[in-house]
């Protein structure tokens, strides 16, 4: 059987003098083999890249060869990075009908060269040969031909669950059988656990449970199998049902909408205080009998839900890149294996805080052995859960470009918190009439380290950098912030100096087309960073992959830096729908690598560790 099967055809086949045309040739590649890129590989061993070689007299050929957006995967064999397409494919060429051209017949002619492997065996380069007919015709320029094309389809997989990019990624997964299609969502699970926007919800989600846990008569293990039941639910509900009404964006634009994180900061801080003692969440007088029915008959089930949902709004935008093939599936109307998936990975990332939820039951059972300390457990814990509530209140102000509570804004407010704390558990400080009586060495031990953090804080105002994983839930400086009024671009002389180079004083674009100008007229390629203001894993990759010295040099040298926030400013809209439009996914932090005219070269969501991984992913 032939390995690729060869069809090509003339957009327009009907050309008149001075319009633009193209030659379309489309690849069916037989499964389990592929055919490598029109951009050749760098290496002596590197494979045939795809070329075409054609006569389309009396038409011009204009410009270079170009391909329909490649897979990009390192060759197990070769130990390089390669560009290849499977399943189907399609290669470009422009073509221009000369001005006062006559009217005529047109054949294009010519042969498609190209290496066919599979994953064991690798075949001798093969040359397929061509006919495309079609007649030069009279008449005005039409305005659709008045320029030339360049636009990019994605190819759809024949048989595929969706169209595009997402069907192909999702029916690479569904081509291991059910249980490999489960077992990939169960993995997806387990990583999105490593993801660190799930790192706040620990201690919140302990302090919740250990206020469920002091009514009498409450089954803890009943509201925390609720609890991991409700993140499921809420997980599989909220992403499906968000991409069938608002497209594959609509969980996320949620998730870091302004108002979302405002209510959020302002729940967290409720609960604090409630934790504290400060606040009595009671109902008004009038409902004080049947709210006492309900929560005897229900056990705290409505606010069990309710803080499931917000654990969901808030790992939403770390977690997405997991299962945004899933959501883009959804929005295209498909629903049984999404769904599936769905479920399968909200139950793995949910079953460890179903966990979390039982553990105030232990402390609630060895509270009479232990004096007071579970009243001191309480206040920390509302302080901790005060300190996350400036994350999301810092989040609403990034989005709506206050510049108000901002990275020292936060600090400062970290370092009170932390030093309130130490000064709590030393018995100098009574919370609402809470005081340690009796300093014991666990105290003074968790004292030390609140003092320590708080001085250690300190040195991060003023915009001194701290330790990655810290500076990650700060805000960004606002100078670095690419999509923030007057700061749309930076000058590029400021950033020639490596000696003073930084990810800030990068000369990041704001508009993609004016960037790829730009790269043909230096000789070099487009570095796309799909970015969002209230993304925590964006802020974890610039912070310890891009702030590297030796990522610093490539991005110098080598690219055209474009930055595209998705979550804010005015752009946000227009941003997103490119990303999902030409890249089938709303995964933050998504990397593009574009050559100057417009070819994908690499692309890669989510984060990309360690920093010898993302100078491969660059490229040569």
């Amino acid at each position: 059987d032939q390995v690729v099967e060869l069809s090509v055809q003339l957009e327009p086949s009907d050309p008149r003098p001075g319009e633009h045309a193209r030659l379309v040739a489309t690849l069916k590649i037989h499964p389990g083999w592929h055919v490598y890129s029109v951009v050749p590989a760098e290496g002596d061993f590197a494979p045939i890249a795809t070329s075409l070689q054609l006569t389309a007299d009396p038409l011009i050929t204009e410009g270079p060869l170009y391909e329909s957006n490649p897979e990009v995967g390192e060759d197990p064999i070769l130990e390089m990075l390669l560009a290849y397409h499977k399943e189907e494919a399609r290669i470009f060429q422009n073509l221009q009908a000369p001005e006062g051209a006559a009217a005529r017949a047109l054949e294009v002619s010519g042969a498609l060269r190209f290496q066919a492997c599979s994953d064991r065996v690798c075949l001798p380069p093969e040359a397929l040969n061509f006919t495309a007919t079609g007649q030069l015709t009279s008449g005005p320029v039409r305005e659709e031909y008045a320029v030339a094309q360049y636009a990019i389809d994605e190819v759809p997989v024949a048989g595929a669950v969706t169209g595009g990019a997402s069907g192909s990624e999702l029916e690479q997964a569904l081509s291991g059988g059910l249980m490999g299609f489960l077992g990939l969502a169960a993995v997806a699970g387990l990583l999105a656990l490593l993801t660190p926007c799930v790192f706040p919800m620990i201690p919140i989600t302990v302090a919740f449970f250990t206020k469920q846990g002091e009514k009498e008569g409450s089954s803890t293990f009943r509201l925390a199998f609720i609890f991991g039941a409700g993140i499921v639910g809420t997980y599989t509900v909220t992403g499906m049902g968000l991409s069938a009404l608002l497209g594959a964006s609509g969980a996320v634009q949620i998730a870091t909408n302004g108002w979302v994180n405002l209510a959020i900061g302002a729940m967290f801080t409720v609960f604090a205080l409630s934790l504290m003692g400060f606040l009595n969440l009671a109902l008004p007088a009038g409902l004080s009998g049947r709210a006492d029915q309900w929560s005897r008959s229900y056990g705290g089930v409505i606010g069990v839900l309710l803080m499931g949902f917000v654990f969901t709004l808030t790992s939403f935008t770390c977690t997405v890149q997991f299962v945004g093939t899933l959501l883009i599936a959804a929005s295209q109307g498909h629903w049984l294996w999404p769904l599936v998936g769905m479920i399968v990975f909200a139950t793995v990332f949910a079953f460890p805080f179903f966990l979390l939820g039982l553990f105030p039951r232990l402390i609630q059972t060895l509270r009479g052995r232990s004096g007071d300390w579970m009243e001191h457990l309480k206040v920390i814990l509302g302080f901790l859960e005060l300190a996350a509530a400036f994350k999301f209140f810092s989040n609403t102000d990034l989005v709506w470009q206050w510049g108000v509570i901002d990275r020292d804004f936060v600090i400062t407010a970290w370092v009170v918190l932390a030093v309130l704390a130490a000064f709590f558990l030393l018995g100098s400080v009574a919370v609402h009439h809470v005081r340690v009586q009796q300093s014991s060495l666990a105290g003074f031990v968790g004292a030390l380290v609140f003092l320590m953090l708080g001085v250690y804080l300190t040195r991060g105002l003023g915009g001194t950098p701290l330790n990655p994983w810290v500076d990650t839930y700060l805000p960004p400086e606002l100078s670095a912030n690419a999509a923030l009024p007057n700061a749309l671009s930076a000058s590029r002389g400021a950033a020639n100096s490596l000696d003073h180079q930084s990810v800030e004083s990068l000369p990041w674009q704001t508009d993609l087309q004016a960037a790829l100008v730009q790269a043909r007229t230096e000789g070099k390629r487009v570095f796309v960073d799909f970015t969002g203001y209230t993304c925590v894993n964006c802020r974890w990759m610039e912070k310890n992959v891009f702030a590297h010295p030796e990522v610093l040099a490539r991005f110098e040298k080598d690219f055209i830096l474009v930055q595209l926030y998705t979550d804010g400013g005015d752009d946000a809209e227009v941003n997103q729908q490119l990303q999902i439009e030409r890249f089938n996914t709303v995964a933050l932090p998504l990397y593009v690598v574009l050559d100057a005219n417009d070819q994908v070269q690499a692309r890669h969501a989510g984060i990309l560790k360690p920093v010898e991984a993302f100078l491969k992913f660059l490229g040569g």
